[in-house]
C-alpha cells in the first residue's frame, strides 16, 4: 500500500490527522516545512500539502515542487493554502464563505461530483463533498474537474486532477483535515474516509 508524505507545517489538526486514528495508517514520511529544501522528494509516490499550510513559505519551493512531479510524483495540495504562490500556471478564485447555507429553505450549495467514474471520487456521495466552500480553480492548461460548485449556473473546479510531466497534480480548495483535525463537520471525516485510501492505490 502506497502511504502518503506530507509536508508537516506543526499545526495541531494536521498532527490530529497524521497521527490518530483512524488515518494514521495512510501516512507516511513527514517532512518538516522548514526542512523542505534539504529533503530529496525523489521516490516519493505521494506527497502533501495539506490544508492552510502557509503557501508564502511554500513560495520559494516552487521548482522543488514542480520537479518533483514533472519527474512523476503525484502532488496532492489541499485547501486554503494558496497555491497560485507555489504551483504555475493556476490561479484560485476566492469566494465569500456561507457557513450557514444549509440554514435556508431547499437547500442546496451547489457541490457535485463531476466525475463519478473517476477513482479519486468514484466512491463518495455529494454530501461527502458537501460542507462549504472557499473558492475555485482555474488552469491554464487542460485540468480534469472532479468535484464542482455551480456559480450563476456554470460549475466551476473545487477539486482537480491535472496530468504535469510524467506526474500529478491534485489541487482542492476543500479544507477537510483542517475541519477533521479540529473536531467537527463530519463530512470532512467522511471525505477522508474515501479520499484517502483511493491516494494510496495505483490509478
Amino acid at each position: 500500500m502506497i502511504r502518503i508524505a506530507t509536508i508537516d507545517a506543526g499545526l495541531a489538526y494536521q498532527t490530529r490527522t497524521f497521527e490518530d486514528p483512524p488515518f494514521a495508517e495512510r501516512f507516511g514520511q513527514r517532512i518538516p516545512l522548514r526542512r523542505l529544501e534539504e529533503t530529496d522528494l525523489a521516490g516519493l509516490p505521494c506527497l502533501m500539502i495539506p490544508c492552510r499550510t502557509n503557501g508564502v513559505r511554500l513560495a520559494p519551493h516552487k521548482a522543488q515542487l514542480a520537479a518533483y512531479v514533472d519527474a512523476g510524483g503525484t502532488l496532492v495540495v489541499m485547501g486554503e493554502t494558496h497555491p497560485e504562490l507555489f504551483l504555475s500556471g493556476l490561479q484560485v478564485a476566492p469566494e465569500p464563505t456561507n457557513f450557514w447555507w444549509w440554514l435556508e429553505e431547499g437547500a442546496d450549495l451547489g457541490v457535485r461530483i463531476a466525475a463519478l467514474d473517476h477513482p479519486l471520487v468514484a466512491d463518495m456521495s455529494e454530501a461527502d463533498v458537501t460542507w462549504h466552500v472557499h473558492g475555485t480553480l482555474q488552469f491554464e492548461d487542460p485540468s480534469t474537474p472532479l468535484v464542482t460548485w455551480s456559480k450563476d449556473g456554470h460549475p466551476q473546479p473545487i477539486l482537480s486532477l491535472q496530468m504535469r510531466g510524467r506526474g500529478r497534480l491534485i489541487v482542492t480548495t476543500l479544507d477537510p483535515i483542517y475541519h477533521h483535525g479540529s473536531g467537527f463537520m463530519p463530512a470532512t471525516t467522511a471525505f477522508l474516509t474515501r479520499f484517502l485510501p483511493a491516494l494510496c492505490q495505483d490509478w
